[in-house]
This record gives structure tokens, C-alpha cells and sequence, in this order.
């Protein structure tokens, strides 16, 4: 008896025509994204590796402050003005990242990043915190973050110390007189330095390469299935495995 090929057949279900139509572009541009963020951390670790590799220069010297580049500052800190960064966790535990100024002998405020401190899980009192007396050599990078700081909307405080849950450098220049547009965060190796073991980056360019491949995966399930629910292929594969197993 001769083998009679089944034709392929199409019959549109218009449910899943919108469905596929909705999901399928969106699930193949967040793939994209996700390897768009990935050149993006790469081009991030890559300058900051090169910049780190850099001798630390006086940042009183610097006419531009690229983020990652190696300093050192000479001058003595403002006790009274600082900040705490709230809910700021490390391994579980709540605690505070402090930001100070520093007076150099021109008259100008570099905004400091001394690292992260234990608190009150309460918030019924604020940390003790120690300052070195004199004048200083402290030693660091610069970074100024690029993301626009979050708010509820909520009044700045005008207290200090001030306790505060983002932190905008750009409004504290425009605050106080002769403010570096930049923050040196300490190495470990400063006198002020507190606990600064910080994360370069929250994801890595390998995992955002993982989240492209779920998402083309998953736009390529959706397509799988868009063609079965709209086509007898499953029948014409079937028959065609039985006639090859027949042969």
C-alpha cells in the first residue's frame, strides 16, 4: 500500500494568534536587553579594572573625577556634618553607611564614603561614631553614582547628623559651598576607613547572559506552541516516525 503523506494544515485560533503577538516580541526584547545590560557591566568592570590599575594622584589636583580612579585627599573631617544611610545590610545585618566631609587647605569639601557600620535594629539610637583628630591622609577611589536618587517625596533633613535613605551628591554641592562633584569612597587601608566591602556590581555580566537565554527560550516555547495549537504538525510528525519505523 503507498504511503500517502499528510499535509501540513492550518487552522488560526485567533486567542492564541493575540497571545503570540503580545508575548513573543516582548520575550525577544527583554532577551536582547538582558545582553545589552550584559555589554554594559563588562564595559563597567573593564574600565574600573583599568582605572584601578592607576597611581592614586591628589584629588585636589583632578579637573575631572571618572568614577574608579585611585585618590588620596589631605585634610581633616567635618565631626558634625554627616550622613547615615539607612537600611543598609550586610550579611543580615541592619547598619548604616556613613558619608562625611573633609576640609582640604583650600577651602574646598570632598564628600567621603568612610563604609558601612552596625546599628540599632530598634532605630532607637544612632551609631557612636569615632573620628580620627588632625589632619589626614586618606586613600580611596571615586564614585558618584549614576542612578537618580529615590524618593517618596518626603522633606530632606536639615538636622545633623542626618539620617536618610538615598543620598544625592549633586543637591549636597548645591547646598554647601566648595563641594567636589564626586564622593571618594576608603580603602580599607584608610585610618577612617569603617567595614568597605562593596560590590562592584549587583549582577554579573554571566547571569544577565542567563537571563537572555531564559528569555529567548521561553519566546521559543511560546512559538512551539503557537504552532501546535494552529497546525496538525504533531499528526504529519507522528505519521511520519510510524512510516520510518515501518521501512
Amino acid at each position: 500500500m503507498p504511503y500517502t503523506r499528510t499535509p501540513l494544515q492550518w487552522s488560526l485560533d485567533w486567542k492564541s494568534l493575540i497571545v503570540i503577538l503580545l508575548a513573543l516580541p516582548l520575550t525577544i526584547r527583554l532577551g536582547f536587553w538582558q545582553l545589552q545590560r550584559a555589554d554594559e557591566k563588562q564595559q563597567l568592570l573593564t574600565a574600573a579594572q583599568e582605572r584601578r590599575q592607576q597611581a592614586a594622584v591628589d584629588i585636589a589636583a583632578l579637573n575631572d573625577y571618572p568614577n574608579y580612579r585611585p585618590v588620596f585627599a589631605l585634610g581633616q573631617f567635618d565631626t558634625q556634618r554627616y550622613w547615615l544611610l539607612d537600611n543598609r545590610i550586610r550579611q543580615g545585618q541592619f547598619g548604616y553607611e556613613i558619608i562625611a566631609l573633609l576640609n582640604l587647605a583650600d577651602g574646598r569639601k570632598v564628600l567621603v564614603e568612610r563604609g558601612w557600620i552596625a546599628a540599632d535594629p530598634s532605630r532607637q539610637t544612632l551609631p557612636q561614631i569615632t573620628w580620627p583628630e588632625g589632619k589626614l591622609r586618606l586613600q580611596g577611589e571615586l564614585y558618584k553614582s549614576l542612578e537618580e536618587p529615590f524618593s517618596l517625596g518626603e522633606e530632606s533633613p536639615t538636622n545633623w547628623p542626618r539620617r536618610q535613605q538615598w543620598f544625592d551628591a549633586d543637591e549636597v554641592a548645591r547646598e554647601i559651598d566648595g563641594v567636589l562633584p564626586t564622593v571618594m569612597r576608603l580603602s580599607e587601608r584608610s585610618p577612617a576607613a569603617l567595614r568597605t566591602d562593596r560590590v562592584l556590581i549587583n549582577v554579573s555580566p554571566q547571569k544577565h547572559h542567563g537571563y537572555a537565554v531564559q528569555w529567548f527560550a521561553m519566546a521559543a516555547m511560546l512559538a512551539v506552541i503557537f504552532l501546535i495549537r494552529n497546525s496538525n504538525v504533531l499528526a504529519v510528525i507522528k505519521q511520519r516516525l510510524k512510516q520510518e519505523g515501518k521501512s
